[in-house]
Order: structure tokens, then sequence, then C-alpha cells
């Protein structure tokens, strides 16, 4: 990993800080609402999706340390926004069970933001320089389904040994459900990275500046420092600068002066 040589700008911290509150206030509200759960008997089958959300807010801070270098905002931003809508609206609060559309959207929606984290890795490792536009994007799209898969695994994992109904209920007889639920997580899946594919490639190919492919490239390969060590600053104001700047005036000066008198001289000998 390459080593971090930028720093943000005050605007550019202002927004990390508002994104780092943002996370922070909902893994405080996963913690919050697991103890509700915990405490009313956890009807809904939440404790443990909650504690996720608690657990998944750390992943940028972990990134972070690991690589030695900052989230870019644009990522943070998208991370928030996901951690949001499918882990505090869709899990926490049980919005999957209460809105049915809303698992297809989360899903469709995921296509895309992974699709846009496999362009993230790449900018970062600096492939996006020596790969072809195309394949980059057929990348991009497998990685999404990658992580689909894991996902996918994960969510029986739990159901299976903790008890839970990510996958939804049992069905009577086969003591386990349908893959329906699965598949259509998939083809949701793999829609958003499908639009993230169209998206990239007319981006690349007309190098549109609406479409900010070429934006988000840039920003993705930013590698901003992760500490940034305090500058003492210098007193302005001091006499030895002062007398500094002065000689350094006079200087300017004479060197004004001795210029027009050279082309005084050319024009009386003329």
């Amino acid at each position: 990993m390459q080593k971090a040589t930028q720093t943000m700008s005050k605007n550019q911290k202002t927004v990390r800080w508002v994104l780092i509150a943002l996370d922070l206030a909902i893994m405080l509200t996963g913690i919050a609402m697991a103890i509700y759960w915990q405490v009313i008997g956890d009807p809904e089958n939440r404790f443990l999706a909650s504690i996720g959300i608690f657990c998944f807010g750390f992943v940028p801070f972990i990134y972070e340390l690991i690589s030695w270098g900052r989230v870019p905002n644009s990522v943070f931003l998208i991370f928030d926004i996901y951690l949001a809508i499918a882990g505090l609206w869709g899990a926490t609060f049980n919005g999957y069970n209460t809105f049915e559309w809303l698992d297809i959207v989360v899903h469709f929606i995921m296509g895309y933001a992974i699709s846009m984290l496999g362009l993230f890795i790449l900018c970062r490792t600096k492939q996006n320089k020596t790969m072809h536009y195309i394949t980059l994007g057929l990348f991009c799209v497998c990685f999404s389904l990658f992580v689909e898969c894991v996902w996918e695994v994960c969510e029986w994992f739990v159901d299976n040994f903790f008890g839970q109904t990510a996958q939804g209920f049992p069905i009577e007889g086969y003591d386990a459900p349908l893959v329906t639920d699965t598949m259509i997580d998939i083809v949701c899946n793999l829609s958003g990275a499908l639009l993230f594919l169209i998206h990239y490639l007319v981006g690349k190919a007309t190098k549109s500046k609406f479409l900010f492919i070429q934006k988000i490239e840039e920003e993705f390969s930013n590698k901003y420092i992760l500490f940034e060590k305090s500058s003492k600053k210098t007193n302005n104001s001091s006499p030895e600068n002062i007398e500094q700047i002065n000689d350094d005036e006079k200087l300017e000066k004479n060197k004004i002066n001795d210029e027009k008198q050279q082309k005084r001289n050319k024009k009386n000998n003329n």
C-alpha cells in the first residue's frame, strides 16, 4: 500500500467529522436497540443484528489503521448511508419484515456500492492506470458478486447456528427456508452491479464530466495522511523577521533601479 502523502483541507476535515459523528450515532443506536430487543425477549430475532451494526461501524477505522491513511469522504459517505439504510433501518428496526420491498432496494444499492468499492481498491493500488477500463468494470461486477455470495453464506451460518431468520422462516416439513430469498438478493445485487458497469463504461468512453467517473477515480486515488503533524507557526512580526523583510525590499528596489539605470545608459549611448 502506497504511503499517504496528502493532507485534507479544512472543509474536508469538517465533512469528515460529520461523517464520523454519523457513524458513531448509528453504532450507539445499534447498542441501544440491542438492549431494547433483549429486554422484550427479542421476538423478531433482531438482537444479533443490532450488535452486528455496532461492530460493523468500526470497519472504516480498522481500514485506516491498516492502510495508515484516511478513508476518502466519498467512501465514508457511501458506508454511512448503507449502514443507516441496510443496517439500522432494515435490520435493527426490523424494516425488512415491515416493508417487503426494502430488501430488494438494499441489495440493489449494495450491488452498485460494492462495485464502487471494487473501483476504490483498484484506484488505491493504481491498477486503474494499467487495466483496460472494460476489464476494470467487469472486475468490479465480479467483486460485487463475490461479496454478495459471502454475505449470503454469513446469513445461512447465522440462521443455522444462532437460530436467526435472515434468509426467511423455515418451511414446515423441510426445516429450512426456500432459496427464493437468496436468489432474489443475488439478482438484485447483480442488477445494481450492472448499473455501475454501464455508468462506468459510458463515463470512461465518453469522458463526460456529468457522469463524474474521472472525478471519482481522482478522489479514490488520493491518499490522505492519517495523523497530521502540527506545524509550529513562525512569528512573522518578530524584529528579526521584520528586519529580513526590509532588507529583501531594499534589494528588490536596488535591482529595479539598476535595471532602469542600464536602460538609460543604453539610450544615451545610442
